[in-house]
């Protein structure tokens, strides 16, 4: 008795002890705080935490619910304090006796605390500062109040906190729908997410279900006849896609509790639906977000992990040459589209990159280059530029860099860091919109065009039944394995990246950038609301005639004479602010073409 006593002096959270410090309410305010979530129509979405996880009032919830969790967790919850002293007085005599603290007993407001405040180490200090908080908490809070926020709370394993997003998960419902034999076996799932997991674990917890129905039947809580119905077998959705992504991101630019989000409801369908239906594996994580191209906004955002996924940055490999490499050069003039380029094995003074498979063209032109998306000529690029003035351009278009990238492998996505998915797909945003004046436009129609090459015979063809569509995809992994594969799918309304990677093992070798991630934006971008028109071409742009012998034999852009026969004359687009200097042929007669530069290709 005289422990018990002392337990509960030392407890006490209006007895200041310096090691233990003051109560401070702050992590449940964080917990108690909400953001609601608006679409584009300002029509409401849903609440959820600040962490992106669904969030549900509890007042909401069923009684059944409720009492499904209190009677497998803390039976008397709403009859004691902080601690049930008949449960924990034992425990606390042997814990201190041993010198321990592996006894149970903790109550609904004592989990709340450990889920909130503490740190998983089990030491008698620790178990006091529990006892201590929750004390504070129940001389602040109501029952119901301590209960919502557990309930809101807790962990069901795979990065599912809170029942809201539990109930999503499993049974593609709200709680607050929440049938009998649902609530007790996501009561059970809590006692330990891993071995009760339903997907891996189904025996053990329908068990662990119906020992939650059995302790709600002896409590009163639920007649026989509930009881046998409720035993039958549960069943779960079979479903690989969630939306807490968007959420995710809403929040994370939210600066009030009211956040007004571009959301389509629409197009968040087309996502989980593409996600659902071509990914069939839980090992490696896939990502896909649609962006408007006007405003930049993110309309729809899904991926198979309720990890968010927000801030992630990851290598981002050949979906950064258009960028980096092409942009800056056609920007300053260096090439055009129908430049010729060598795609050979090349050393750059000690670094060798090389193409995949190790397969080489030759000569070949810049768009089809880039519409291959070959290596070579992409390193030959960033060094022809420079890669300070790469970089800048890139840096205009959103995507940062550390002072350590600063080598030749930039131009294949070799970064310290790294790109978030965002600033990818608001760097192609700019593309697709003309370059707003942040690259000519000129350059933009040039990469749109290229890269809608891609989606038709490129690397993304299987994009090539969709019209006026353009994308880019990249592949980063070692000799060993695949580790991202991205497809970055765009037309002038939106623009859709879709991302597969594995942070501690590598993709299944069928996995590309060229394969599940450019399925994903075809399956998405198909649909009858992602429509567009064609790229615009500036007025800048006009098609001339270039000599077809000079292109192919000598490897130079030549304007052809009056002289050159038809079969020897092939047509290409120029921005009229770099062609072919030809001032003497009379076939040519739009402006001063003094300051022109005839653009010859590469020079070792």
């Amino acid at each position: 008795m005289t422990c018990v006593i002392t337990l509960f002096i030392i407890t006490d959270p209006n007895i200041p002890i310096k090691e233990f410090g003051e109560f401070d309410m702050t992590p449940l305010n964080r917990l108690s705080e909400k953001y609601d979530l608006y679409d584009e129509n300002d029509e409401f979405i849903r609440s959820v935490t600040k962490n992106g996880n669904l969030k549900i009032e509890f007042d909401k919830l069923s009684e059944d619910t409720k009492n499904a969790f209190i009677s497998i967790e803390d039976a008397r919850f709403y009859e004691h304090g902080a601690i049930d002293i008949q449960r924990i007085g034992a425990a606390a005599i042997k814990d201190i006796s041993t010198k321990s603290a592996k006894e149970g007993a903790s109550t609904i407001t004592q989990q709340l605390v450990k889920n909130t405040y503490l740190s998983p180490e089990k030491t008698i200090a620790r178990k006091i500062k529990e006892i201590r908080i929750a004390r504070a908490i129940e001389q602040r809070l109501s029952k119901d109040e301590i209960l919502g926020l557990y309930l809101n709370s807790l962990y069901f394993g795979n990065n599912i906190y809170g029942i809201e997003t539990a109930a999503h998960r499993f049974f593609g419902k709200s709680a607050s729908e929440l049938r009998l034999d649902e609530s007790a076996t996501l009561a059970a799932i809590i006692n330990n997410p891993a071995k009760f997991d339903p997907f891996k674990h189904k025996e053990n917890t329908e068990n662990r279900k119906k020992l939650v129905l059995q302790r709600m039947l002896d409590l009163g809580h639920i007649t026989q006849a509930e009881y046998d119905d409720a035993c039958a077998e549960t069943k779960f959705i079979d479903s690989m896609a969630n939306e807490n992504l968007f959420y995710n991101y809403a929040v994370a630019a939210a600066t009030h509790n009211t956040v007004n989000t571009a959301y389509n409801s629409d197009i968040q369908k087309s996502v989980l639906s593409a996600i659902n239906e071509l990914v069939h594996s839980s090992d490696y994580t896939v990502a896909a977000v649609v962006f408007d191209v006007k405003t930049e906004k993110i309309v729809a955002a899904a991926s198979n992990t309720y990890k968010n996924l927000s801030s992630m940055k990851r290598q981002p490999g050949s979906t950064i040459k258009p960028l980096l490499c092409y942009a800056p050069a056609l920007d300053n003039g260096i090439i055009t589209p129908v430049t010729p380029l060598l795609d050979e094995p090349t050393n750059f003074g000690g670094y060798a990159p090389s193409n995949y498979l190790d397969k080489y063209y030759g000569w070949i032109s810049a768009a089809e280059s880039l519409s291959l998306s070959l290596n070579i000529p992409a390193v030959k690029l960033l060094n022809i530029n420079g890669i300070e003035k790469s970089k800048s351009t890139a840096q205009k278009l959103g995507i940062e860099f550390s002072a350590k990238d600063d080598g030749l492998a930039l131009a294949l996505g070799g970064m310290e860091y790294g790109v978030d998915l965002c600033s990818l797909g608001r760097a192609y945003c700019k593309i697709a919109d003309g370059g707003k004046n942040l690259i000519k436009p000129e350059t933009a129609y040039f990469i749109n065009k290229m890269l809608t090459d891609c989606a038709r015979k490129g690397t993304a063809k299987k994009l090539s039944d969709i019209s006026d569509i353009a994308a880019k995809t990249g592949t980063v992994g070692t000799s060993k394995g695949n580790t991202d594969a991205y497809c970055i799918a765009y037309n002038r309304r939106y623009v859709t990246v879709a991302w597969a990677g594995s942070t501690e093992d590598f993709l299944p070798n069928d996995v590309m950038g060229g394969t599940l991630p450019t399925e994903i934006c075809a399956e998405i971008m198909k649909r009858p609301e992602m429509k567009s028109g064609a790229f615009q071409k500036p007025k800048t742009v006009i098609s001339i005639d270039i000599d077809a012998n000079e292109l192919y034999k000598n490897h130079k852009i030549v304007a052809a004479r009056s002289t050159t026969l038809p079969k020897d004359r092939v047509s290409a687009e120029f921005s009229i602010y770099n062609m072919p200097d030809k001032k003497a042929d009379e076939d040519l007669f739009f402006g001063d073409y003094e300051d022109f530069r005839v653009v010859d290709g590469f020079f070792n």
